[in-house]
């Protein structure tokens, strides 16, 4: 479960980095390089990312929007 958590975490800090890039050009250099690093550590948990976004595609929500609790209720094999 804990990779859930921080698959999470993740997707949401994903989610702000993008919108950051889109409203402030300015900083797209460190945002991007921060983005990246957030992206190789995403892919050290190809599982519990998928979890989410099935979870996320299943509750008909974002991937940003969803909680632990969400996809251990939706998917309690995990």
């Amino acid at each position: 479960m804990d990779n859930i958590a921080e698959a999470v975490a993740l997707l949401r800090r994903q989610a702000e980095l993008e919108i950051r890039l889109a409203n402030n050009p300015s900083a797209a250099v460190a945002t991007e390089r921060e983005l990246e690093h957030l992206l190789r550590r995403l892919a050290t948990h190809p599982h519990a990312v998928n979890a989410v976004l099935q979870t996320a595609l299943a509750l008909r929500r974002t991937p940003d929007t969803i909680t632990a609790r969400d996809v251990e209720t939706w998917t309690p094999a995990i």
